[in-house]
């Protein structure tokens, strides 16, 4: 048996369909699904994960039109603002941040800074992905290493990720830590994020401890 798992990455697909689905301002989608993303995330530390990794912005999604850019920072920069940081003290989790900051507005920005100046302990942390390209992530690793192992300890995310939770019905990581995925079980729940409920994490982290992980051998 699996157990709980350490390292868990959130995919969290489908906003944007929830929007049109529901009649709702896009902005509004972003922000009730930041809400929805602090309440996973509080509930996966509670659950003894000892890491989180939030997918929360590609580069590629970095090229979509202003209008929904502009909502989406809005939003995440309020979870990251408000939201997050009573979630990390209460477990007593730090925060990192990875990836591009070119193109990421000056609040944006300075939420992010202040998050990572939240003490927390060693090994217990939620990871977020802003601006994130797994290609300059493994190529950055890579320069100066002399070896797998290390630049495998190079990367911005080196532990292994055991469980990735992807909503939305698709069965794709798009770009989210690959090499760091290769032997993660993945759950997909077919709700769009907003929808998502801790009745659906708790289901993917029950099946997950029911799990025998061979990991290719």
């Amino acid at each position: 048996m699996s157990g709980v798992p350490r390292h868990v990455g959130v995919i969290p697909d489908g906003s944007r369909r929830w929007s049109r689905l529901n009649g709702v301002p896009l902005t509004e989608s972003y922000h009730l699904a930041m809400r929805n993303l602090a309440r996973i995330t509080d509930l996966l530390l509670a659950s003894q994960v000892r890491s989180v990794s939030l997918y929360m912005l590609s580069v590629r999604n970095l090229l979509r039109p202003a209008e929904e850019l502009a909502a989406v920072f809005e939003a995440e920069s309020r979870f990251c603002s408000v939201l997050l940081p009573e979630i990390l003290r209460r477990h007593g989790a730090r925060a990192e941040v990875v990836g591009r900051n070119e193109g990421l507005p000056s609040d944006f920005l300075g939420a992010l800074d202040e998050l990572r100046g939240i003490p927390g302990e060693a090994g217990r942390k939620v990871c977020l992905l802003v601006g994130y390209d797994a290609w300059e992530e493994v190529f950055a690793a890579m320069r100066g290493a002399s070896s797998i192992e290390e630049a495998k300890a190079a990367l911005a995310v080196p532990e292994d990720v055991d469980l990735v939770i992807r909503t939305g019905g698709g069965a794709l990581l798009s770009g989210f830590l690959p090499m760091q995925s290769q032997y993660a079980h993945i759950a997909t729940v077919d709700a769009l994020f907003n929808d998502l409920s801790p009745a659906d994490v708790t289901a993917a982290l029950d099946e997950f401890a029911e799990r025998t992980r061979l990991q290719g051998l």
